[in-house]
């Protein structure tokens, strides 16, 4: 680790996103989040104490709770359900992990299976089990047209999760646009999103939803969640050698400050959000009810996932930020 930037990291004054509207939270997102650790528990996810403490701190029930508000008690459960695995085996296969390993292929290509097939393995990888009974749960209450938008951003996060493997072992810093494409789907938000109307008026149509200028929203939501997200993990992947690789470390990579980094994020972050301001109030005229209210599920994600993240959650805590990074060797020995 660069010492340089470590001591910057006392430094930093981090930007304040507002948004011209307001946010909410479902009332029951405390029961949710330690139903889902329970849940984890029993689905042999959460491999010791230190792991289980580390989730705790992630409080992803209030993270579903805010992206979430108008959805019912039991599709915030399978949200928070489903989020707490994803933290899990990013964290494991992925993020916090030696880029490449002999178990990265055959655990990636397990969550593949159980999207296409409906059914795990012989010999079941980790976490296996537990995604196979999300989807399951997912496939009872959307219809297949439906669960295939959710499929389509896991199908597209395992893909690219194969990218970020290979942008780690490069040595040079990857260019901006590259980094912008790859980091759209890494970043795990496009399989939450396309559930935004089951929480709000329903269903979108498949003729509304896939439209270009639906999807392009989208775009801009993912930008804004995960280009944000960038500037709150900084610390963490600032602290860990292996985690090289956001927007922030990039613009350092070019020759800046960690300040610069974070300053040129956040811009990036402002101009994602007025593109998304811009282009909904365009959508919204002549709308069907339930393309409303799946934008309006879009701006739940905005708002909620920048309160969690300043509010709630601890996972990107500076205090724990040297401890939490590494998890190298975890599998083996849970083995």
């Amino acid at each position: 680790m660069n010492e340089n930037l470590a001591a910057q990291l006392e430094h930093i004054q981090y930007p304040t996103f507002t948004f011209p509207w307001s946010g909410a939270c479902a009332p029951f997102a405390e029961a949710v989040d330690q139903e889902a650790l329970r849940w984890a528990q029993t689905q042999g996810l959460i491999i010791s104490e230190k792991q289980l403490a580390r989730h705790a701190r992630g409080k992803y029930g209030w993270l579903m709770a805010r992206c979430y508000p108008h959805a019912d008690r039991e599709l915030v459960q399978l949200l928070t359900d489903f989020v707490l695995w994803y933290f899990i085996v990013d964290d494991l296969f992925v993020d916090r992990v030696d880029a490449v390993a002999q178990e990265t292929l055959p655990n990636l290509t397990a969550i593949l299976d159980i999207i296409d097939f409906d059914h795990a393995s012989a010999t079941p990888r980790f976490g296996e089990m537990a995604f196979l009974g999300i989807c399951q749960r997912m496939r009872a209450r959307l219809d297949p047209e439906h669960f295939e938008r959710f499929a389509h951003g896991i199908r597209l996060w395992g893909s690219a999760a194969g990218l970020q493997i290979l942008c780690n072992i490069m040595k040079e810093p990857l260019a901006q646009r590259s980094y912008e494409a790859l980091r759209r789907y890494v970043g795990g938000v496009l399989p939450c999103l396309a559930l935004c109307d089951a929480a709000n008026a329903g269903k979108v149509s498949a003729a509304e939803y896939h439209q270009f200028g639906v999807q392009r929203l989208i775009h801009h939501t993912i930008n804004t969640v995960i280009w944000n997200n960038d500037i709150h993990s900084m610390a963490v992947e600032t602290l860990h050698p292996s985690q090289v690789r956001n927007m922030v470390s990039l613009h350092v990579a070019r020759g800046h400050t960690l300040q610069e980094g974070v300053d040129f994020t956040a811009r990036k972050v402002r101009e994602e959000m007025l593109l998304f301001q811009q282009r909904a109030n365009q959508l919204e005229q002549g709308a069907s009810r339930q393309l409303q209210g799946f934008i309006s599920g879009l701006r739940d994600w905005l708002h909620g996932y920048n309160e969690w993240a300043d509010v709630d959650t601890q996972r990107y805590s500076l205090h724990h930020a040297e401890q939490d990074p590494d998890d190298n060797g975890v599998l083996l020995a849970a083995r």
